[in-house]
């Protein structure tokens, strides 16, 4: 989730949006930090550290694995999406989340600290959207919502995510995801 508060630095970026930076702070405020930083890699919710820290990323996705999750099963036929949760555990009021992320973009860095480099970048998030409220008592769920997909995204680049993050904690209790496949 590319963050927009370098876009006053000599260059705008793309793919940046406020939503994604007021994410960035939500973590900010949950995990006691004393500020925002890039590249910040955020773990099931729980863990933050510096992204390009492979250990720390490795250890945290390990661990992150060992904790109950949901069961996602999701389905795409043209433009309807159905997501079917199972097995939810013990969790607060939480949001179910889809993701529209793109692979193999790059950007041609026109200003600021990376000025005159071409970066490269994979799942790119491109649309994030609550599509339901899971109550404290709910145990499964099903959703239907229509993707909308942009004309300039590369179909056979997207990819969907839904994951289902606690509203207090931000703690995630469920993730799936699906290549859109090009159709």
């Amino acid at each position: 989730m590319h963050v927009d508060y370098w876009n006053s630095f000599g260059w705008k970026d793309e793919f940046a949006a406020p939503l994604f930076t007021q994410r960035q702070a939500f973590y900010v405020e949950r995990l006691k930090l004393d500020s925002a930083y890039t590249p910040q890699m955020v773990v099931d919710g729980r863990t933050e550290f510096t992204g390009s820290d492979l250990g720390k990323a490795a250890k945290a996705i390990t661990e992150a694995t060992k904790l109950p999750k949901a069961k996602i099963e999701i389905v795409r036929i043209d433009d309807k999406l159905t997501v079917k949760l199972t097995d939810l555990p013990d969790h607060d009021v939480s949001n179910i989340f889809l993701a529209i992320a793109e692979d193999n973009l790059v950007s041609r860095v026109a200003g600021g600290e990376n000025s005159g480099k071409t970066l490269e970048h994979q799942s790119v998030v491109r649309e994030l959207k609550s599509i339901r409220l899971l109550q404290r008592q709910e145990k499964s769920a099903e959703i239907e919502t229509i993707l909308q997909i942009n004309q300039n995204w590369k179909k056979e680049n997207l990819k969907l995510i839904v994951f289902v993050q606690q509203n207090e904690s931000r703690k995630i209790i469920g993730v799936g995801r699906i290549a859109f496949e090009g159709k």
